[in-house]
């Protein structure tokens, strides 16, 4: 039991030292010896636990996916209709993003990354799959009940994937300069919105 105790806190440690590195150095600059370094780690210890420092970084960016992925279980929620559902996401993300706030360059970093890489193009292409399938199941229904207007959903899933990225950057850049959170809604009501959810606001 403290033998796994201690290889946890380890694993922990190289994670941790990993994403201080990466965003001081980036990932082309970042190396094995360092992130040891950082996290008073061997050599040895590290390779125990990680096979080269993409491992490192793929095991990184699906820990980061999976957290993000956790915030879309909307069991406890009890919106009146499928469009309030989408409505409730953003607020849902936000302490998602506020506490790995200076983590996020590194992740887009390894989005960027994951255009030449292999391995870690699976992971982003799979998370980013499942953002699409998750949404444009969510939109049929909505358009089924009425909440959401007459729209190609595929089409529209895609169209909020690009509006989450478009906002995330926006926010890194001017996080002070809007409230992402409304910014985020108005922009859902704008893409999706039935004319009887418009009236409904309105009324």
């Amino acid at each position: 039991m403290k033998q796994a105790l201690r290889s946890k806190t380890t694993k922990d440690s190289i994670l941790k030292a990993a994403a201080i590195c990466l965003a001081e150095k980036g990932y082309d600059k970042t190396d094995v010896d360092e992130i040891c370094k950082k996290a008073g780690v061997t050599k040895g210890a590290f390779y125990h636990h990680f096979s080269s420092k993409q491992e490192l970084f793929l095991e990184m960016l699906d820990l980061w996916m999976k957290r993000v992925a956790s915030q879309l279980d909307l069991n406890e929620l009890k919106p009146k209709n499928t469009l309030e559902l989408l409505l409730s996401i953003p607020g849902k993300f936000k302490p998602v993003f506020e506490e790995v706030d200076k983590q996020l360059p590194i992740f887009l970093e390894l989005y960027i990354k994951s255009i030449s890489d292999p391995e870690l193009n699976k992971i982003v292409l799979k998370s980013y799959n499942d953002f699409l399938t998750f949404f444009t199941v969510t939109i049929k229904k909505g358009i089924r009940e009425g909440s959401i207007k007459k729209v190609n959903a595929d089409d529209a899933a895609k169209v909020l994937f690009s509006l989450a990225i478009g906002l995330l950057m926006q926010g890194l850049l001017n996080p002070e300069n809007e409230d992402w959170v409304e910014l985020s809604k108005k922009s859902i009501r704008l893409i999706l919105a039935s004319k009887e959810s418009l009236k409904l606001d309105n009324g």
